[in-house]
């Protein structure tokens, strides 16, 4: 099959692309890289003309701090109609989301029009903030948007206003299939017409070995953050946690605390940790969380009942379930740094767990099962 894969949020294409090239698939990813993650693409959609000259640029930061307007998204939507205009049909058509481009809504409209045209399997991705999942919320207690009223949440509020709910129609008229990424999404599409289900996400397991450290006099414990996702993620009580941690075991942990790096970069900067603190608001594991799995860590993340009951798996036996509540994850830490044997065990499980269940060549099937489910004989 020849595919064309929409987007990238997080590495989820890159490892389906793996999975079906591995399966003899012809597969081209387009993205903008998601600005400072810089993930790798086939083509890869840069606004390079409005970035590359220094008054061009400075203009550009003044005009959105007074409209909101990014003119460099302008020059991406452009640049990424220019690469499709000549394109041959795909068997395949699959947006990571259902806002992959994240241009304009007149200029998103155009690619979806043209994305539409070259495929007769047009499909979208449940994957991060979307119109559907975020008016679910009010069924979702978990969510940072309810557990925050104080906090103001423009990235995700944007996607219930008036302009992208009628976005949102519009691109949900063209689609053929909407597939779930993990159990954060799938509740919310159980009854939305033309939803397939939950297919976990990919990991490239041949990336990442069984990488945990020996446990030494100090456990090293990692935190990444994202600043412009600091609340959504729940940082806020990981920097609390660590403190009481830092405070109680001077000499007993290391903590490493990293901002915005890219995905390359992030790789690295945790090689040494035997704990990863991911996120507090969640039902599934993030994609850090997942490759952090992947290589033998102890990550604490969404894994709670939705999670064990669909898996069948013991509470915290492959992750530490967590929730925004900064005495209950301090308490999650000294229970392991107390009992490193716990580290192993957990690690040991959470890869085995990701190769039973997140292996992209057995994930990359599950799309083509699901891709030819769709009747394109009319």
């Amino acid at each position: 099959m020849r595919i064309l894969l929409v987007g990238e949020y997080s590495n989820l294409h890159n490892s389906l692309k793996a999975g079906l090239q591995h399966l003899g698939h012809e597969v081209t990813l387009m993205s903008t890289g998601d600005a400072f993650k810089n993930y790798p693409s086939d083509v890869k959609l840069k606004a390079k003309y409005v970035t590359g000259y220094s008054l061009l640029n400075f203009y550009r930061k003044a005009l959105f701090r007074l409209t909101q307007l990014d003119i460099a998204t302008l020059e991406i939507g452009y640049r990424c109609l220019d690469f499709l205009v000549d394109q041959k049909p795909y068997d395949v058509i699959q947006l990571i989301n259902e806002y992959p481009i994240k241009t304009p809504y007149f200029i998103e409209r155009n690619i979806i029009k043209r994305l539409r045209s070259l495929t007769k399997r047009f499909v979208i991705l449940a994957c991060g903030d979307d119109y559907i999942s975020l008016s679910y919320i009010n069924k979702l207690p978990h969510h940072p948007i309810l557990q925050n009223p104080d906090i103001e949440f423009p990235y995700s509020e944007r996607y219930i206003s008036n302009d992208h709910k009628k976005y949102h129609d519009f691109v949900f008229l063209q689609k053929d299939l909407i597939i779930s990424s993990d159990l954060d999404y799938h509740p919310a599409y159980l009854n939305v017409p033309d939803y397939y289900g939950l297919i976990p996400n990919p990991i490239q397991l041949e990336k990442f070995e069984d990488s945990l450290p020996a446990t030494t006099d100090k456990r090293v414990i990692f935190h990444g953050i994202n600043e412009v996702n600091y609340y959504k993620k729940g940082n806020d009580h990981f920097e609390q946690a660590l403190l009481k941690i830092k405070e109680k075991f001077p000499d007993r942990v290391k903590i490493i605390s990293a901002s915005n790096l890219p995905y390359s970069e992030y790789l690295k900067s945790y090689n040494e940790a035997h704990i990863l603190l991911d996120q507090t608001y969640a039902q599934d594991q993030g994609y850090n969380a997942l490759e952090a799995m992947a290589q033998g860590k102890v990550v604490f993340t969404g894994a709670g009942s939705l999670f064990t009951k669909h898996y069948n798996l013991p509470l915290n036996s492959v992750a530490i379930h967590t929730i925004p509540d900064a005495d209950k994850i301090a308490a999650d830490l000294e229970n392991l740094i107390c009992n490193p044997e716990l580290i192993r065990e957990i690690g040991k499980n959470a890869r085995k767990f990701i190769e039973d269940n997140h292996d992209c060549k057995k994930i990359a099937q599950q799309y083509i099962n699901a891709w030819l489910s769709l009747d394109i004989s009319t």
